[in-house]
C-alpha cells in the first residue's frame, strides 16, 4: 500500500478497523456508477480474468508512466522511464539530458514533494554542465513526503 513498510503496516491496520477493502494488482478497465460496480483486470492473471468489486466510494490509482515521448523513444529504460542516474539526475546515455519528477526511473515515490526536493539538484547540476564541468556535487537523496489525511480532520505528513 506504502512504500515504507513502517506506514504501510500501520495503514493495513487503519484499512481494516474501517472495512475498507484492499486490491492489488488490479487494473480498472470500466465503472458502473448506476449499479455501483467496478470492473478491473487481475494482471496477475495470465488468461486475463476480471474481477468484479461492489463499492460504496471507490480509490483507484491510475497506472504511472512517462509520456510516449519518453516510454516510446532510446531515453527510456525498460519499464518506459526516463533512464537517469538516482544521484545526479543525469540521464545515463546522454549527458546532455536531465530529469525529475513522474517521468523518471527514480527509485522514489511520485509525488510533487518528491519533484520539488530533485529541481534543486537539477538545478545545481545543470549549471555545473552548462559551465563545462560533470562533477556533480548536488546529490539527490531520495526525500518525498506523502500527506495522508484521517477521519476527524486529522492529517500526517510521511516524509522518507
Amino acid at each position: 500500500m506504502f512504500v515504507v513498510k513502517h506506514y504501510s503496516e500501520k495503514l493495513y491496520v487503519i484499512a481494516k478497523d474501517r472495512g475498507i477493502h484492499v486490491n492489488f494488482k488490479h487494473s480498472l478497465i470500466e465503472v458502473r456508477p448506476e449499479t455501483g460496480e467496478a470492473i478491473f483486470k487481475k494482471l496477475d492473471s495470465e488468461s486475463g480474468e476480471t474481477a468484479t468489486f461492489k463499492y460504496d466510494f471507490l480509490h483507484v490509482t491510475p497506472p504511472m508512466s512517462a509520456p510516449d515521448v519518453i516510454s516510446k523513444s532510446v531515453l527510456s529504460d525498460a519499464a518506459g522511464f526516463l533512464n537517469v542516474n538516482k544521484e545526479t539526475l543525469q540521464h545515463v546515455k546522454y549527458d546532455n539530458i536531465f530529469g525529475v519528477g513522474d517521468c523518471t526511473n527514480i527509485p522514489t515515490s511520485k509525488t510533487a514533494a518528491a519533484a520539488a526536493g530533485q529541481c534543486d539538484v537539477l538545478s545545481k547540476n545543470l549549471m555545473a554542465k552548462m559551465k563545462g564541468s560533470n562533477d556533480f556535487k548536488s546529490k539527490y537523496n531520495g526525500y518525498t513526503s506523502c500527506p495522508l489525511m484521517n477521519s476527524g480532520g486529522e492529517g500526517r505528513c510521511r516524509i522518507f
